[in-house]
């Protein structure tokens, strides 16, 4: 079974569960990374987000379109630090957006574009990026799951019922983190015993670039957003899964109160047999 991972975060909660498809917990699980495209950088709201759900739940796995074509370039130019505008706009005066083509088509389509180095490039480094980015998904054995912070700045109570709603009706399993994802992470510290509810839920910030529970993870074990000690969170993580119950776990109760529910998802990960 595939675990597909779709979250708001561009760091933390990537690297938690990449970290996590690696180890000996998750033997029997492939999770997968769902980030947002570079190309779509800006769109960090769940709201937002619900409708990358939305293009993998119709997505032909044979077949991609032109403007799927060049967002996949964006990313991979993004990624491997390459100039790709040249190649955009060959492919955007060749054809249009709406374009499809199957996957096998497309190294034929590059060879009459493209000659010389850039063939060569897209040839054997793009179209091997491409195709492991291609994700199949079963409704019978796969799961997608939407990994979200409760932030209620930009994540309204209108959107927050929108994302319930589409989350019900469309058999994607929802996790909340309020107020963030990093109280999840916490929880896998016995420290977060000794804390005051109110201080953890309002997480004001303490520093100019840090709020009140990264402070504390950071003094813990040197976290910060680009940086994960897995290792000691790994062997905390089962503790982490118990106290989360003395928290709101509930979908409805975490719009408001202080908890998560992301122990619950980790939980089943792990004792899949």
């Amino acid at each position: 079974p595939k675990y597909y991972v779709f979250s708001e975060g561009e760091a933390t909660e990537r690297k938690y569960f990449k970290n996590l498809n690696k180890s000996i917990l998750s033997k029997n699980v492939e999770i997968i990374n769902v980030l947002r495209d570079y190309a779509k950088s800006g769109n960090s709201n769940p709201s937002d987000i619900i409708n990358l759900i939305d293009e993998l739940l119709i997505v032909d796995d044979d077949e991609i379109t032109i403007k799927e074509l060049k967002s996949k370039l964006k990313n991979w130019g993004h990624e491997c630090d390459r100039d790709i505008q040249e190649i955009l706009n060959i492919i955007t005066s060749s054809y249009k957006d709406e374009k499809v083509f199957k996957y096998k088509e497309l190294k034929k389509i590059v060879f009459e574009l493209f000659s010389g180095e850039i063939y060569s490039d897209l040839s054997k480094n793009f179209m091997k990026y491409l195709l492991c980015q291609n994700c199949t998904f079963s409704p019978i054995t796969d799961k997608i799951c939407l990994v979200v912070d409760r932030d209620n700045k930009s994540f309204s109570k209108e959107q927050y019922n929108e994302v319930t709603t589409f989350c019900r009706k469309n058999n994607v399993d929802f996790y909340v983190s309020n107020p963030c994802f990093e109280f999840w992470l916490y929880l896998h510290f016995r420290d977060v015993e000794k804390e005051n509810p109110t201080d953890l839920l309002k997480n004001k910030y303490v520093t100019s670039d840090k709020r009140y529970i990264e402070k504390k993870l950071n003094e813990l074990c040197g976290y910060t957003k680009t940086k994960i000690n897995f290792a000691l969170l790994e062997s905390n993580i089962k503790k982490a899964i118990k106290r989360e119950k003395n928290y709101e776990e509930n979908i409805i109760g975490l719009e408001n109160k202080l908890g998560t529910n992301v122990g619950k998802l980790v939980d089943e990960i792990i004792n899949i047999k």
